[in-house]
């Protein structure tokens, strides 16, 4: 999504020039800044993965050969991986807007909280995804998540999830930690993977399939739902 600002309005990045002339000799010069916010595409990515994942499951009629496998993997952490990454961009967007006084993503909330939320960006840049949501929650004045029960219990089953594929660690199989603590958070939360061979590890083979995108995608707008329904602002998704 774009946003453009004028000089006045105090939005944005990316400066292109427009030149008028006033009544009398005087020249006004106004600044166009313009931004681009990437979570929703983020999002978008996710939902095709898990979609063309799905069209892989559905047509297969035997095990797939190994280049089809590799692309079958490919959309389902691409989807989990994209969703993580949406969650993320648009927590740091919302501050940012904050900071911009964007008009349309801060309707709903007071000066008061915009300004606070700006203020507090520094500090909290660095801080992991869910304690920025908890954080901008707790400022201005939402009623807090539930850090025990859903939606946040499956974010930050997500969030694990996504971290395990990109800080990715073999286990073996009589030794299981962080990929027995996934299984134990996650069994039973969407349809395994319907091209698994039998006696397949439950992670990476039959966590990945097109049911774990599926999940993923629809985890992640029903935590940005309750979050702006608390919150009280636009949704973001």
């Amino acid at each position: 999504m774009y946003y453009a600002a004028g000089a006045a309005q105090n939005q944005a990045s990316a400066n292109m020039s427009m030149k008028g002339i006033a009544w009398g000799s005087s020249t006004a010069i106004a600044t166009l800044r313009l931004k681009y916010s990437f979570s929703r595409q983020h999002l978008g990515a996710a939902k095709h993965f898990a979609k063309r994942a799905d069209e892989i499951e559905v047509v297969a009629t035997q095990v797939p050969d190994d280049s089809l496998l590799s692309q079958h993997r490919a959309y389902i952490t691409g989807a989990v991986i994209s969703t993580v990454a949406a969650l993320e961009a648009s927590i740091n967007e919302l501050y940012l807007e904050a900071q911009d006084e964007n008009p349309h993503t801060m309707k709903g909330l007071d000066d008061t909280a915009v300004a606070l939320l700006a203020q507090f960006w520094p500090d909290i840049e660095r801080y992991p995804i869910l304690h920025k949501y908890r954080t901008a929650l707790l400022i201005v004045g939402a009623k807090k998540l539930d850090k025990g029960g859903p939606p946040y219990q499956d974010t930050e089953s997500l969030i694990k999830l996504r971290d395990a594929l990109v800080h990715y660690k073999p286990e073996w199989d009589d030794e299981l930690d962080v990929h027995g603590s996934l299984e134990r958070r996650l069994s039973g939360k969407f349809i395994e993977n319907r091209l698994a061979p039998s006696g397949s590890l439950w992670f990476p083979h039959k966590c990945l399939g097109s049911g774990c995108a599926q999940w993923a995608v629809d985890t992640a707008m029903i935590f940005m739902s309750e979050f702006c329904r608390r919150a009280q602002i636009p949704e973001r998704f």
